[in-house]
């Protein structure tokens, strides 16, 4: 019936609205977890109890650091005395700036000008050579004295081998106080601000305070010294260029000057040479020469055109415009009047007329002869100009070919000027910035500046001791649960007969509570279920009764077997306790101790084990002369008897069925109390002669992969198993889990009293 309420659960719930699904599912994550918890609380109290006892001890026992801090500002503001470039530009307030003054400021060299300067090589807190050895148990507490020194320098590749001179030594000695100088040192700009934040740790607060203080004013002084070296080697660097650009401008300057006397470059005027001078002048000459050239030429050919035509002679009057020949041009045309005129008077033949005739020819001779004077006189005039023309073109071709000469020395001549120029540049240019540096180095001043000193902390900054025990109390807390959480996965039994039944399909009979331990020593399971007929163990021992009447309403089946896989599992203590529950209620039962190499169950019982079943399988006695009975409760008993020689043969035996078959004719209730299947082989032939078995499991101890094989084994060799029985069940802490058995009899031990 159980079992149906637990699998019609899950059907009524999903009839319900999902989130009651939900709240339902995470209510039973939290009763799981809870229960986890709550059944490791003592592991989970251990780690804390240990963890946080011992971070307390660490805590108290640590020695307080008290840190100062000094505020530094990179300042922008400086007063510019001159307005020139500095040698050394002032910082940028970039953040890769401050965070270079940051790495500047952790620098082993920094670090180590402060070390210098305070003489910290002599002061224990920084020099561990100077310490006194910790003899108290804390020092055991720390890994590294775990180790001897020499593995740790063997570890960090160090060689004993090597002898180090006092020098070395002293520097490795100081190289070490530098690191941990370095350790309690912190730097850090504060926000997008200006300001750099300068902190320092130590165990006196007025030597932090005074570290702390006499790192900011060497950082000011070191940037002064940076920058006075700094102008020193400019200065250096300059005084060594101006004379080498002394010596560069006075060599190319008279080098140019030499050039242009050796070339010819002189300026008439300051401006133009004086080829370009001449070369200007003739050349204009030369214009002049061929223009007359040409104008002679044309003169000439005009001249010599007009002597060839019928008017060639009056044309050439009126072209040269000669005195001369218009003085005959006109005679010539007065003899010709007058040649007409006689004509007309005297007739052809008139001697006056002859000799006009005659005196005109003269006159036309002399004409032509002087125009033929005229002519030549042209051509000779052509001839001149051209002979002046190719005089003049041959002194200008010279003259150019001069001047192009002269343009190529005169690129020559510009480039050694640019060079003297360029030279003479620097050489001012140098010889300035030299003068400029001389005067800087008189006013130079840091780029930053201390806006508040560290004063004496009155307050340790650390240990905090209420952070690290809390810390330690979370980390041991995280860590008992993560413990819990590993021993929950590790449990390698059952927990549940439901998680049994889930696994094998073998039905559940219920679950034993374990007996304390102070009872148990004082009395037997079999005695505490008759004297506490009330306690949950006892009504386990009912409960166990009333199912397997319920599971055999006939009555036929009355041999019953307790068998389990492994010893220990209680399963002889059940079968006492049983058998007794079952004779007290007013059945017949009689219980037989068959484990004949562990005799136990006489004891139990408070009996004695003189003669018992190994007696009567080997024919010494009857069964009626072994069976003893139980003073309390009429239970009869069989013991295992005295002898012990091969038990699986005798319990095979025909004797055996014939024992098991009579006392089933005259008891109500036979019970066997048989040995582990997985340790011998009895077990199993009991199996196969009892009509029902009860398979104990020991909860939360045997092996499921056991506890299932032995399961295997008792159904292999024919038993009938009826059920599985859990045992030592704690009852409490099996109320912890969400199995549908947790809190059985815990849930209401008010119905109990145990």
């Amino acid at each position: 019936m159980a079992t149906q309420e637990v699998h019609d659960q899950p059907a009524r719930r999903q009839t319900g609205p999902i989130s009651f699904d939900l709240s339902t599912a995470a209510a039973s994550a939290v009763r799981r977890t809870t229960g986890m918890l709550l059944r490791h609380k003592l592991l989970i109290g251990t780690a804390i109890v240990l963890g946080t006892g011992l971070a307390a001890l660490v805590a108290l026992r640590m020695t307080p650091l008290y840190t100062a801090e000094t505020l530094i500002m990179v300042d922008q503001r400086r007063s510019q005395v001159m307005k020139y470039q500095e040698v050394v530009p002032g910082l940028s307030t970039e953040l890769g700036a401050l965070q270079s003054e940051v790495a500047i400021l952790k620098s082993p060299a920094f670090a180590e000008k402060v070390v210098d300067k305070l003489n910290l090589t002599t002061d224990p807190e920084f020099n561990a050579a100077l310490r006194p050895q910790r003899t108290d148990w804390l020092a055991y507490l720390y890994p590294k004295n775990w180790v001897p020194e020499s593995w740790w320098n063997t570890a960090r590749g160090e060689r004993a081998d090597i002898q180090l001179s006092p020098e070395e030594k002293a520097a490795n000695e100081k190289t070490s106080v530098v690191n941990t100088f370095i350790e309690n040192l912190a730097v850090r700009p504060q926000g997008r601000s200006y300001v750099i934040a300068i902190n320092f740790d130590s165990e006196d607060p007025r030597k932090a305070a005074l570290i702390t203080n006499t790192i900011g004013e060497l950082y000011l002084v070191d940037q002064l010294d940076e920058k006075f070296k700094a102008a020193k080697r400019a200065t250096a660097w300059l005084e060594d260029r101006i004379a080498d650009l002394r010596r560069e401008a006075k060599t190319t300057g008279e080098a140019a000057e030499k050039y242009r006397a050796e070339s010819g470059l002189t300026s008439a005027n300051g401006e133009t040479t004086v080829l370009a001078q001449q070369l200007a002048e003739l050349n204009t000459n030369y214009v002049l020469a061929r223009t007359k050239r040409q104008e002679a030429e044309n003169k000439y050919r005009e001249v010599s055109t007009l002597v060839q035509s019928p008017r060639g002679v009056s044309a050439i009057g009126d072209v040269l415009g000669s005195p001369l020949i218009q003085a005959l041009r006109q005679q010539e045309v007065e003899l010709q009047r007058k040649i007409a005129d006689a004509s007309n008077k005297y007739g052809a033949k008139h001697p006056v007329l002859t000799a006009l005739q005659s005196e005109l020819r003269d006159l036309q001779g002399q004409i032509k002869a002087d125009v033929g004077r005229i002519v030549q006189n042209l051509a000779n005039e052509v001839e001149l100009e051209r002979g002046r023309e190719a005089g003049l073109k041959a002194n200008l071709d010279q003259l150019q070919a001069q001047r192009n000469q002269q343009q190529q020395s005169n690129v020559t001549l510009r480039t050694l000027e640019r060079d003297a120029e360029t030279s003479q540049t620097m050489y001012e240019a140098m010889l300035t910035r030299f003068q400029e540096i001389a005067g800087q180095t008189d006013i130079q001043q840091p780029d930053s500046r201390i806006v508040s000193e560290a004063s004496i902390p009155l307050n340790p900054s650390q240990p905090n001791k209420k952070m690290i025990v809390l810390l330690a109390l979370v980390a041991s807390a995280t860590l008992g649960v993560l413990l819990a959480l590993l021993r929950e996965q590790a449990e390698k039994g059952f927990r549940s007969p439901h998680q049994f039944e889930s696994a094998t399909g073998v039905r559940s009979l219920g679950i034993v509570p374990a007996i304390s331990r102070r009872r148990r020593f004082t009395t037997s399971p079999a005695a505490y279920a008759i004297d506490r007929p009330m306690s949950a163990f006892a009504e386990a021992m009912q409960n166990l009764r009333t199912t397997l009447l319920l599971a055999n309403p006939d009555g036929h089946q009355r041999v019953l077997l307790f068998g389990s896989s492994v010893p220990g599992e209680g399963k002889s203590s059940i079968a006492a306790a049983f058998a007794r529950i079952c004779a007290n209620a007013g059945q017949k039962t009689i219980i037989i101790d068959c484990d004949m190499r562990r005799k136990g169950l006489h004891g139990m019982l408070g009996l004695e084990n003189q003669r018992g079943l190994y007696e009567v399988l080997a024919g010494e006695c009857a069964p009626s002369e072994v069976i003893q009975t139980d003073p309390r409760t009429g239970l009869h008993f069989i013991s295992s008897g005295r002898g012990s020689a091969l038990p699986q043969d005798m319990l095979g035996s025909s004797r055996m069925h014939q024992l098991i078959s009579r006392l089933a004719l005259e008891y109500d209730r036979v019970i066997l109390d048989s040995p582990p299947v997985l340790a011998v082989s009895e077990g199993k032939l009991l199996a196969a002669l009892a009509d029902q078995t009860v398979f104990i499991v020991h909860w939360g101890k045997t092996k499921r992969e056991t506890a299932m094989a032995g399961l295997k084994e008792v159904m292999e060799a024919g038993g009938e198993v009826v059920g599985v029985l859990f045992s030592q069940v704690d009852i409490r802490r099996h109320a912890q889990y969400e199995f549908p058995d947790s809190g059985r009899y815990h849930g209401y031990r008010r119905y109990y009293a145990n």
